[in-house]
């Protein structure tokens, strides 16, 4: 059955490139046993008295008249072609604006827009109806290429619904929510296989975690693997429904969407699924969109852009409290720092954990330390000496409270410049180091480490300041 929230609301400006969008909606439409409302936006009539008096109001009923008639053709031709409902509404108004108000009003499941056939300068100056509507629109918006010759959208042969390919570019955790859950609702009334793509730029995870080197940015590093795979494990691999589900993880370098249009050319893939940042203002411009960015750019599959929160704190926010599982306890070996220590296995008295126990060896690193051999400055009689101090750091009881410790030392680098890698390497839940509490000109001249941590860490942080 039909369901008024699971119509597609499709654009059309009668053009080559929206007759295409229209045979993609009426096919999707099929899939998902729904319907197609299709729309076309007229310039509002004027009201200038002059123009009135010369007749304009008869020029405005015919454009109204015949705007009308050539939607209700296109539409039984859809509906007759694709066995589906498709029903006509021409609207006022700005383009953008009255589709994207039509698609709220009626609880649209997405937009459908064909993709703009302007010259690229012009495109770029003016923009598109297609770009305009995704970085409003609060429903997913595709974008669908002009159809090549003898090709047709979502064919099945046996009288089933099309099986999928869907491509989705996962920028991060952050957003990868609502990326899932269109997904899913893909894999709802068909088999859709899905290949999760996360593009990360080789040099700024290298310093993000604080990689040794010599490293090669042009190949799949698996450190950089290690770290992200987790997460994004943890937000995919539970996908419902029938079809094949893959992560993949490779460096890129350049514009994002072209990484990505280039990425699902070399496929098979019926879909190019990413996520849309409702950015404003300064933002936009110093950030970007690779929403907007594909919807400049012709495609040869359709783009799905799926509206996603834009401050990370509110994709985490129905998530619940969260939860302390892992704590980087770094010390410098002094009375201050061990003093820290214990209040690492403090947070995790609870529930049970890891406490990454570590010390930093201060001394400078070649820059970028990633391009570079290392040299050594610690011996193994050194290292040894340090990891058994730690060692004695551990509370007696941190066993019988369920919490592991792992001991590391790491030679060289600035300490908080290290400790916020180490902690992005790790992936903790937290950081927990001591304050030696230093002010005035101490404070000028030998800085803090635990301020330089606080202003830079991605993770929350405990500071346990000196009782002196």
């Amino acid at each position: 059955m039909s369901n008024e929230r699971e119509l597609i609301v499709c654009a059309t400006d009668f053009s080559e490139g929206s007759a295409s969008a229209l045979a993609w909606a009426a096919a999707f439409a099929r899939r998902e046993g729904t319907r197609v409302d299709l729309v076309h936006v007229l310039p509002e009539p004027t009201r200038d008295r002059e123009q009135l008096a010369a007749d304009a109001a008869t020029y405005e009923a015919a454009r109204l008249h015949d705007g009308q008639e050539h939607l209700r053709q296109q539409a039984e031709a859809a509906a007759l072609a694709a066995g589906v409902p498709v029903q006509s509404h021409v609207l006022l108004g700005v383009a953008h604006e009255r589709i994207v108000a039509y698609a709220a009003e009626h609880g649209a499941r997405a937009i459908v827009v064909g993709a703009c056939a302007r010259p690229r300068v012009e495109r770029w100056v003016l923009g598109s109806v297609a770009e305009r509507t995704v970085r409003v629109a609060p429903c997913p918006v595709v974008i669908v290429p002009r159809r090549e010759r003898g090709r047709t959208w979502l064919a099945a042969s046996d009288g089933r619904a099309p099986a999928l390919a869907a491509l989705v570019g996962l920028e991060g955790v952050d957003g990868g929510a609502e990326l899932v859950r269109f997904t899913a609702s893909l894999r709802r009334h068909g088999r859709c296989d899905v290949t999760f793509l996360h593009l990360y730029w080789p040099v700024e995870e290298f310093e993000r975690l604080g990689l040794p080197g010599p490293r090669d940015p042009l190949v799949v590093d698996p450190d950089v693997v290690k770290n992200l795979e987790p997460q994004l494990h943890a937000l995919v691999d539970a996908l419902p429904g029938e079809g094949r589900v893959k992560l993949d993880i490779e460096p890129a370098f350049g514009a994002p969407a072209a990484n990505l249009t280039l990425a699902a050319e070399g496929h098979p893939y019926d879909l190019l699924v990413v996520g849309s940042h409702r950015r404003h203002g300064l933002a936009r411009v110093v950030k970007g969109s690779v929403a907007q960015s594909l919807a400049r750019q012709a495609s040869r599959i359709p783009v799905v852009c799926v509206p996603v929160a834009s401050d990370a704190v509110d994709g985490r926010a129905a998530a619940g409290l969260p939860r302390i599982l892992t704590v980087l306890a770094p010390t410098d070996l002094s009375a201050v720092g061990n003093a820290a220590v214990a209040h690492a296995y403090a947070l995790l008295r609870g529930t049970g954990g890891v406490v990454e126990l570590c010390f930093v060896h201060e001394h400078p690193l070649p820059s970028p330390s990633f391009a570079y051999d290392l040299p050594v400055h610690l011996t193994a009689d050194e290292r040894s000496a340090i990891e058994k101090e730690l060692r004695a750091l551990v509370p007696a009881e941190a066993e019988a409270l369920g919490i592991t410790t792992h001991v590391s030392v790491i030679d060289g680098g600035k300490p908080a410049e290290t400790l916020v890698a180490a902690a992005e390497r790790l992936n903790v839940d937290a950081i927990s180091l001591g304050s030696h509490g230093r002010s005035g000109v101490k404070r000028a001249m030998l800085g803090s480490v635990a301020e330089a941590v606080v202003r830079h860490a991605r993770r929350p942080v405990l500071i346990v300041p000196s009782r002196d």
